[in-house]
Order: structure tokens, then sequence, then C-alpha cells
């Protein structure tokens, strides 16, 4: 689709010519409040445009000046592969939009966020309520006016100043224990009073292993069987967004190492090629550092999917994958220590190149693990997949149909189970994923129903092999046409200011979870981003928990939890 016969069929359905957005990327529409709904729906169900996902909603406090709020949606078009942004501008206070939860599942959690975050109203939401912060807590963290409350539940917020960095709670402190403040600050969805004689409201987690992390689940149950189940997040929630708009571009990287911080090589990986898009950067890297960023990603999703599956066998009983895989797994984190000084929060992927060359002899270590990982991944299936004892737990369970992961936004192998051959390093083809030679695998309901939790972990196992083949073309490109030389210097055009034009970009990247993505606003004046908005694939998929869970067993609430691998640290960032 071109753009002019995107902009025809919008404007057919606003009534009026819309205002295509200067300096901004992909192509954003400004439009109305009361155009929102109805031009929403015309462009979901239009055979030309087909707007089949709501990827992301973010907003931007134009601030007490201007006195409006900017809410950016961000659509995608799977089938016409044609992105696009629709911008609503409205008050600061008091101003309500339209919920677009009627028409995708996804804004359901992303117009929460916002409410939470900046104090915005949705209206017919069904269920707008704090999803981040406590539901006591005092203003909106975004707002540019925002101030910091002094005390919460009567603990002193202690200065930044203070040289003491653990002071302990002074006996003079006005804190007394109170059972109701855990219901003020995290209110049960479920009224006990409510419930018939047969329902029970049992809790999971938020110190729990089976889920994964600070994730606590209310779930209404039926006897063993599960009628509803509420995800309560937050917990691990240090507003990275917050911290973003007052660091430069460059001092924001080890932040977004710390949101999926089992795979942060993947989050530099998306961060710094967004930040070169929008300094005219893509694609005037040297291909040494674009081959060099491929391969350590490439390992981090490797060492990403071992935690994802040896946990999951830990979570249905199987104790011998949880071990293999992380041995596995620390040969990995070895090296990548030996190429950047650390195990996990790498900081190695830099604005505009590396924080280093490939240490001697880095290629020929990866290729000897290559040549020994191959024939575990043999072993991986013996032990995991095609053990009747996984296989009984996992196939026909959690069974996500393809329409509703589109419509709630999932991505990554939760997406790609349920059968849609949709990977961004093949849609976009960034960096130097064009170049090279790998497959794409979905679920096919081999064991079960297509897009259950069977599925997705065969397509995270599947996936570890394809890996290993963009890792090895990698290394034959390291070793070959660009090979090191006394020349090459990695932080050559790693510019000194990070100034950016004034403009609007959001770049994605295919993480080993889904699509994360980076919505920047820069004004031109700055190093400093006036907005930086993730894009959290663990956000969303998780979103679609309840959907997948009604009506099954206790037992297998756990294997749906497992089988949609989050990391919290990305869900609350």
């Amino acid at each position: 689709m071109t753009t002019d016969q995107f902009l025809s069929v919008a404007n057919h359905y606003a009534g009026h010519p819309l205002t295509v957005k200067n300096h901004a990327h992909p192509l954003t529409l400004e439009i109305t409040p009361e155009n929102l709904f109805a031009l929403t729906e015309g462009l979901m169900k239009d055979p030309e445009v087909y707007a089949d996902q709501l990827i992301s909603v973010s907003a931007v406090d134009l601030g007490p000046v201007a006195g409006e709020m900017e809410v950016i949606y961000h659509f995608n078009s799977i089938t016409k592969g044609f992105p696009f942004v629709l911008s609503v501008k409205v008050p600061r206070d008091g101003a309500e939009l339209p919920s677009l939860a009627p028409l995708f599942q996804s804004a359901n959690w992303y117009e929460r966020e916002i409410f939470d975050l900046f104090g915005l109203g949705f209206d017919k939401h069904p269920d707008l309520r704090r999803i981040l912060m406590p539901s006591d807590w005092i203003g909106h963290p975004l707002r540019k006016d925002y101030q910091v409350q002094e005390r919460y539940h009567d603990l002193k917020v202690e200065s930044e100043s203070n040289p003491n960095l653990n002071p302990p709670v002074s006996k003079e402190s006005s804190f007394s224990f109170d059972p109701d403040k855990l219901l003020k600050s995290e209110p049960a969805v479920f009224d006990p009073a409510g419930l018939r004689v047969e329902e029970m409201v049992i809790n999971l987690g938020p110190q729990h292993p089976s889920t994964h992390g600070v994730l606590r689940l209310e779930v209404l149950m039926d006897g063993e069987v599960v009628r509803q189940v509420v995800p309560h997040i937050g917990y691990l929630h240090r507003c990275f967004e917050k911290h973003a708009e007052n660091l430069p571009y460059n001092q924001i990287i080890p932040f977004v190492d710390r949101l999926d911080y089992v795979a942060s090589m993947n989050g530099e990986h998306a961060y710094v090629l967004g930040v070169e898009k929008m300094l005219g950067l893509e694609g005037a890297l040297p291909k040494r550092i674009e081959y060099i960023r491929v391969l350590v990603a490439e390992m981090n999703r490797i060492a990403s999917h071992f935690i994802a599956l040896g946990t999951y066998g830990l979570d249905l009983g199987a104790f011998t994958p949880m071990f293999w895989l992380m041995q596995d797994r620390e040969h990995i984190l070895r090296m990548l220590e030996w190429l950047s000084g650390s195990r996990m929060l790498y900081n190695y992927m830099w604005i505009g190149g590396l924080y280093y060359d490939l240490p001697i002899g880095f290629e020929d270590r990866v290729s000897e693990f290559i040549t020994y990982l191959n024939p575990k991944l043999d072993e991986l299936d013996t032990i995991l997949t095609d053990n009747s004892i996984f296989v009984g737990r996992t196939a026909n369970v959690g069974v996500l149909p393809l329409a509703t992961a589109i419509n709630g936004g999932a991505s990554g192998p939760v997406l790609r189970g349920s059968g849609l051959r949709y990977d961004l390093r093949k849609v976009d083809a960034y960096s130097v994923y064009g170049e090279l030679d790998f497959n794409v695998p979905v679920g096919e309901g081999k064991m079960g129903t297509l897009g259950d939790c069977w599925d997705r972990t065969w397509v995270r196992v599947q996936e570890i092999r394809e890996s290993l083949r963009i890792i090895e073309q990698c290394i034959v490109k390291l070793k070959g046409d660009h090979r090191r030389t006394r020349e090459f210097d990695p932080q050559a055009l790693v510019p000194g200011k990070i100034r950016p034009t004034q403009q609007e970009m959001y770049f994605r990247a295919e993480a080993p979870k889904g699509e994360l993505g980076f919505y920047f606003r820069a004004d031109g004046k700055t190093d400093v981003p006036n907005r930086c908005k993730v894009r959290s694939c663990s956000f969303s998929n998780l979103s679609l928990l309840p959907e997948i869970s009604r009506g099954v067993l206790l037992a297998d609430l756990i294997a749906i939890v497992g089988s949609l691998d989050v990391v919290m640290g990305e869900v609350d960032r």
C-alpha cells in the first residue's frame, strides 16, 4: 500500500482531509478526539488498510504552559505491511478519550497505563484503574509538573543528598502496621462477600517461583477450575521512562539493560538502532560493527530461550533440563563477559558503534560452542519437548487463537506459536538481517491444538537452531569480508554530543520475547529526549493471560504462565 492510498482511505473515514505530521516516522496523522473511534474502526475493517494490530499507545505531556497532552496510537497492518500512527491532542486536565478496548484487546492495558502515569481518562473502558503504581499513590509520575510525595504509608522518602544510602527507620517514625494499607495500595478485584458458595479466591505471587518474578495473580476458582485470572503488576516498577526524560541518550543504555535483563544485548540493539536512525546514521556504520551486533544479539537470544525453557521445565516438574540448559547458558555468559566485562548488563552497544572490538580468538571460541551445542539440542528434544509427560502437560493447554493473538498485541514466539510467520528481522530487515539466511519457525499444532503451550515451547527450541545458523554466517563474515584490521575503530562514529533534530521516531526490533519498540520525541535543542516510551513485548503478551486461562485447571494455569516467557523487569519497567 502506498502513502497516498492510505491517506485517501483515512480521509474518507474522517470525513475531511487529515493533516500529516511533519518530522514523524512512521506516517503520523493528526486527528481530533471526536474522530478517534470511528476512524480507527474504519481503518481496522477496511479491506484496503486492514489495521489489525494496535501495537502501542504512548502519551506526551506538552506541559502546563501548553495546557495539552498528546496521545499517540501506533497501529500495524500485518497483512499490508503498513505501520502508521494516529495522534490526538487533549486538554491536560479533565480530558477523556474514547476507549479503543472494544476494538482492540491490547488497548485495555495501554490505556490503563496512560491513566495511571498521566491521569487521562478513557470513556467506556472496561476496567480503568491504576496498573503500575499503587492504587493510593498521589499524582501521575509522567506529568511534567509531577511532585514526588514526601511520605507513603507514613514512611518518609529519603533525599538523594543523604550520604547514608540505607538509613534505618528512626524510632520517631510515625509508621505503624495497618493491615488495611495493603488493601489500599493493591486492592483485590473480587469481593469475598460476592462469591458463590463453591467459589474462592487464590493469590499466586508476588513471591512465588511459578509466576516468574514479582507477579501477583488473583485467581477466582470453582474447585480446581479457574474461572477468571486478574494479573496485578507494578511490583518492579522503576519508572524507566521518567529516568529517560532526565538523561542524555547515551546514558539511557544501562537502564535499557535492566528492562529484559536476561536479554540485554537485544534491548541495546533496538535502542541504539532507533537513536542512530534519528541521527541519520542508519546504514552508515561499518559492516563489521553491524555483524558483531547481530552476533552477540543472537547469542543473547539463545541464552534467553535457555532460561525460558529451563524454568518452564522446572515449573512442570522436570529438573534435568534446567541443569543442562543453565550449564550451556553459562558458556554464553562467559563469552559475553569476556567481550564486555559483564555477565548480564553489558552496556556494550553504543550509539554509533561499540564499546570495544571482539577479543582476539572470540570468533573461534564461538565456532567451538556451535559445534558443541548442535547435538545438545537433539538431546533437549528427547528429554523435554518430545517427553510424553511434558507433552501431556502442554498440548491442548492455553490455546491462543491467531485472531486473539493479533488483536491482543502478541508478538514473538507467542504470536508465531499461533501459526503466523511474522518476525521483524524478516519484515523490517534491520541491521544486516536482510543479508542473512534463516527461517522463521511457527506453531503447527503437531502435538495438540495450534497455538497451545507446546507450540510456543517448540517455536523457541527451533529459534535456537535458527540463531545458530545466523551466528555461523556472522562468523564467516567477521573472519572474511569484514575481518579485523588495525585501522578498525568501533568508536569512530560515536557522536561526541547526541542531539537529534526535532522529530518523532518509533523503532522496533525482534527481541527474544517479541516486538521491542522505542518511541522517541526529540526537541532538537538538547541531548535529552523529551519522551522515551518503551513498547514492552512481555507487557503485551502477559495481558492475554486472562483470555487463555478461563476454564483450565489450576495446575494448567502454571503451565500457561510459563509458556508466555515474561520478564517482569520489562513488564513493569
